[in-house]
C-alpha cells in the first residue's frame, strides 16, 4: 500500500508540475518561441514577420496560438532602402497549429495541422515587376567554416498541413494594370513537407463558385527537380455547373532553368459567366469554348506545342455592327506549323468566311508573352462564295501592317445600311497600336490610331428604294484624319460627288460635308436630323457644313454652312400637310409633289431658311423662316396658295411651336389686317424650274413631270380645310 500511494503522489505531482507549467504559458508571451520563428521566416523568405501575441500550450498536446500575424510584401519603389516598412502581404486576426516538441531540439520548428481564420491577403506586382509571391532570401555571408558570422543559431521552419477559412484576396498587377479581389470559404493543404502535397481549395465571388483540386510534387524544404503538378477546376454559377479546366504534367528544375512538359485545357459553356469572377472583363456573348494546349520550352519562355481552340455562337457586334461568329476553330500540331484558321460567321444577314494562317505557334506563344515587341505573319481571306478579299502582311500587339486586295461578290450588312454588289477594294493599313484598339475602338480611336490608304469601288449600290451604279471612292487616313475624297457616283439620273472628312486629331473629333450633289433616300435624312417623316422621295443635296462634338446635341449646336435640298416627282402625306397648314385639311394619304425645294444659312444653333417651296397638281407653297437644330423650334412664314383651274385663292400663315407640335395660325398682312386673296393667273408659268434652281444653287438635275389639271371638287374641300369658305 505504502509503494502504491508512493507512486500516486509522484504522478499527482508530475501532472501538478506539467498542468501548472502549461498553464503558466497559457498566461505569459512565449517571446522565446516568437524570437526563433520571427528569425526563421525572415532567413528563408526574406520578409519581416510580426505576431502581436503567441501563447504556447503543453495539453492535451502541444500547440502554439498566434494573434495579429503579419507578414511583410515588398517595398514600394521609392521606399527601397529609406527604412519604411512594406505593405503587409498576409494579416490573419487568429492562427493556430500543432507544435513539434522533439524537432526543438534539432533546431527545428515544426507546424501541424495549421489553421488560419480569416485572413486578408494583398498580392501585389510592382511595375519594376518585383512581386509579393516571390520570395528571396537575403544571402548569408560565407564565413569558410559553414556557419553564419553573425553566431546565431540557425533555425528551420517547416509546415504539414494548413487549413484556411474565409480568406480574402486581392490582387494589384502595375505590370498588366489588372485588379481584383476574391473570397475563398476555404483553403486545405495536405502533406506540405511530403513527397505528394495536395491542396482543395473553394471559393466564390458574386454568384460564382469554383473547386480547385490538386496535387505537385515536393515543396518542402525544397522542390523536386522533377516537378509534377495535376490540377482540376470547376466552375458552377448558381450552383449550376459553367466550365472546367485542368492542368497536368511536370516543371523539370523548377527553381532553376524550368523546363514544361504540361497539358492544359478546359471548356466552357457560356463565355459570359466568367464575368461573375471578372466583373470588368466586359466579354462578348459566347458559347461551347473548349480549349485544349500542350507546353513545353523553359524559364520566361514557355512554347506551344499543340493547340486546338473550338467555340460556337460569339456576338461580336461590340467591334462590327451587325457581325457575330457562328463557329471559330484554330489548331496547330506543332510549333513550326503556322495556326490554321476557320471562322464561319454573319455580317448582318450575309454569310462570310475567314480562312487562312496566323505565325507559328512558336511565333504566336512569343506574340502572347510580349505582344508590344513582337509581330507575326497573317495570311487570311475573307470568303464570301466564290469571291473573297485577300489581307495578308504581319499582326503584333503593338505595330501590325497589312495589304488588303480583292473583291466580294456582295457586302449586304442587313438593317437600314445600304446593299453593295462586287465590291473592290485595294489599299494599305497600318497601326502601331494593335492592343489599344482591340481595347478601346471608338470611331475616334481607331482613326487616331490607324494609317489607311484604299481605293474601294463597286458597280451597284441599293438603300431603301433607291440605286447607284459605278459608286468608286478614295480614302485616306492619317495623322488622326479621315479623308473620302472624292465619293463619286451615278444615279437618280444624276452625277454625284462628294467629300466626306473626319477629324479626330483634337479633343473634340470635327466633320465636314461637301455635296455637289449628293442624292439620299429624304427618310434617311429626316431620320439623321431628329425630323418627323414629312416626304417620300429622294432628296438631292448640294452645299457644304461643318460640325464638331462628340454627341448629337454638340454637333447640331455647332453646325454651320449652307445646305439646299429638293425633291422632284415625290409625295407628302396628309398628316403632314394638317400639321404645317391646319387639321381640318381633308387629304387622306398622300399628294404627289411635283418639286420641292428649300435652302438655309446654317449658324449658332438655328437654320435661317430663305426658301421654303412645293408644288403639287393643287397646292403651292412658298414660305422663309428659322428652324432650331437643337430645340426643333420653328417659326415659319407660309404662303400656300390654291389652284383652281386657271385662277387661285391664297392666305399668309405663320408656323410656331416644334416639329413634333406645329402650331399654324393666320398672318395678317402689312395693315394688320388677316385677308384673302383670290384670283390671278396660276397657269401661265412653271414654278418648279426657278423653285429647283435655287434649292440646287444654280445646278443642274432632274426635271419634274409635266403639271397635271388640278380637280375642283378637292380644291374646295382644300380651301375650306384652309378655313377660306365654309
Amino acid at each position: 500500500m505504502r509503494l502504491k500511494w508512493k507512486i500516486g503522489l509522484v504522478a499527482g505531482a508530475a501532472v501538478l508540475l506539467v498542468g501548472g507549467g502549461s498553464i503558466v504559458s497559457a498566461m505569459q508571451d512565449a517571446n522565446w518561441l516568437r524570437v526563433r520563428l520571427v528569425a526563421a521566416v525572415e532567413e528563408q523568405t526574406g520578409r519581416h514577420l510580426t505576431v502581436d501575441q503567441l501563447h504556447v500550450w503543453l495539453l492535451p498536446f502541444p500547440w502554439v496560438e498566434a494573434r495579429g500575424v503579419h507578414l511583410s510584401g515588398v517595398e514600394e519603389a521609392d521606399a527601397v532602402g529609406s527604412g519604411q516598412p512594406a505593405p503587409n502581404m498576409v494579416d490573419a486576426g487568429e492562427v493556430r497549429a500543432r507544435l513539434g516538441l522533439l524537432p526543438l531540439f534539432q533546431h527545428r520548428i515544426v507546424f501541424n495541422d495549421v489553421s488560419i481564420i480569416q485572413p486578408r491577403v494583398s498580392l501585389r506586382r510592382l511595375a519594376d515587376g518585383r512581386a509579393d509571391w516571390v520570395f528571396t532570401p537575403p544571402v548569408r555571408p560565407d564565413t569558410g567554416g559553414g556557419s553564419p558570422s553573425s553566431g546565431k543559431m540557425h533555425w528551420d521552419v517547416s509546415v504539414s498541413t494548413v487549413r484556411i477559412s474565409k480568406a480574402y484576396v486581392r490582387w494589384d498587377d502595375q505590370i498588366r494594370h489588372k485588379t481584383g479581389q476574391i473570397s475563398f470559404g476555404h483553403i486545405q493543404a495536405k502533406d506540405l513537407d511530403g513527397a505528394t502535397p495536395s491542396f482543395d481549395v473553394q471559393g466564390e465571388k458574386g454568384k460564382g463558385q469554383f473547386v480547385l483540386t490538386g496535387q505537385t510534387g515536393r515543396l518542402l524544404p525544397v522542390r523536386d527537380k522533377n516537378f509534377p503538378v495535376q490540377f482540376k477546376l470547376a466552375l458552377t454559377i448558381e450552383g449550376h455547373p459553367a466550365g472546367l479546366a485542368h492542368l497536368d504534367g511536370t516543371v523539370t528544375d523548377p527553381d532553376g532553368a524550368r523546363a514544361y512538359a504540361l497539358q492544359v485545357g478546359g471548356s466552357l459553356g457560356q463565355l459570359r459567366d466568367l464575368e461573375q469572377f471578372f466583373p470588368r472583363a466586359d466579354l462578348p456573348d459566347g458559347q461551347n469554348i473548349s480549349v485544349d494546349a500542350q507546353i513545353a520550352g523553359a524559364g520566361q519562355q514557355p512554347v506551344a506545342q499543340g493547340l486546338h481552340v473550338h467555340t460556337g455562337q460569339v456576338e461580336l457586334g461590340r467591334f462590327v455592327p451587325g457581325s457575330k461568329l457562328s463557329r471559330a476553330m484554330l489548331d496547330a500540331t506543332k510549333p513550326d506549323d503556322p495556326l490554321a484558321v476557320q471562322i464561319d460567321g454573319q455580317l448582318g444577314v450575309q454569310a462570310l468566311g475567314l480562312r487562312g494562317t496566323l505565325g507559328t505557334l512558336a511565333q504566336m506563344t512569343a506574340l502572347a508573352l510580349a505582344p508590344e515587341k513582337t509581330e507575326t505573319p497573317v495570311d487570311l481571306t475573307l470568303v464570301d462564295g466564290a469571291s473573297n478579299l485577300k489581307l495578308a502582311g504581319t499582326l503584333g500587339g503593338g505595330h501590325s501592317s497589312v495589304e488588303v486586295h480583292g473583291v466580294l461578290d456582295q457586302l449586304a450588312p442587313g438593317g437600314t445600311f445600304p446593299t453593295a454588289e462586287n465590291v473592290k477594294v485595294d489599299g494599305h493599313v497600318e497601326t502601331a497600336s494593335t492592343l489599344a484598339l482591340v481595347k478601346e475602338h471608338t470611331p475616334q480611336d481607331v482613326v487616331r490610331g490607324l494609317t489607311l490608304n484604299a481605293n474601294v469601288e463597286t458597280p451597284h449600290v441599293a438603300w431603301r428604294d433607291l440605286t447607284w451604279t459605278q459608286l468608286t471612292s478614295h480614302v485616306v487616313v492619317q495623322g488622326g484624319r479621315l479623308v473620302a475624297d472624292p465619293v463619286q457616283a451615278d444615279g437618280s439620273g444624276t452625277a454625284q460627288s462628294a467629300r466626306f472628312v473626319y477629324d479626330a486629331s483634337g479633343n473634340v473629333p470635327a466633320y465636314e460635308v461637301a455635296m455637289h450633289p449628293v442624292v439620299l433616300p429624304v427618310s434617311a435624312v429626316q431620320g439623321w436630323m431628329g425630323a418627323p417623316s414629312l416626304m417620300q422621295g429622294p432628296l438631292m443635296l448640294v452645299g457644304t457644313v461643318s460640325m464638331q462634338g462628340d454627341d448629337d446635341e454638340t454637333r447640331r449646336r455647332t453646325l454651320a454652312g449652307h445646305i439646299g435640298a429638293s425633291v422632284v416627282d415625290g409625295s407628302i402625306g396628309g398628316a403632314a400637310l394638317r400639321n404645317l397648314l391646319g387639321p381640318d385639311i381633308p387629304l387622306k394619304g398622300k399628294m404627289p409633289v411635283r418639286c420641292f425645294g428649300t435652302h438655309m444659312q446654317i449658324a449658332d444653333g438655328a437654320a435661317q431658311v430663305d426658301l421654303l417651296a412645293m408644288e403639287t397638281p393643287f397646292l403651292s407653297l412658298h414660305g422663309h423662316g428659322t428652324v432650331g437644330l437643337g430645340t426643333h423650334a420653328l417659326d415659319l412664314h407660309l404662303s400656300p396658295r390654291v389652284l383652281l383651274g386657271g385662277a387661285s385663292a391664297a392666305s399668309d400663315l405663320r408656323v410656331t411651336g416644334t416639329f413634333a407640335a406645329p402650331v399654324p395660325k393666320m398672318e395678317p398682312s402689312y395693315g394688320g389686317r388677316y385677308g384673302l386673296n383670290i384670283g390671278g393667273d396660276d397657269g401661265g408659268n412653271d414654278n418648279c424650274p426657278p423653285l429647283l434652281s435655287a434649292a440646287r444653287e444654280g445646278g443642274a438635275g432632274p426635271a419634274p413631270s409635266a403639271p397635271k389639271a388640278g380637280k375642283d371638287g378637292k380644291v374646295m374641300n382644300m380651301l375650306r380645310g384652309l378655313g377660306l369658305f365654309k
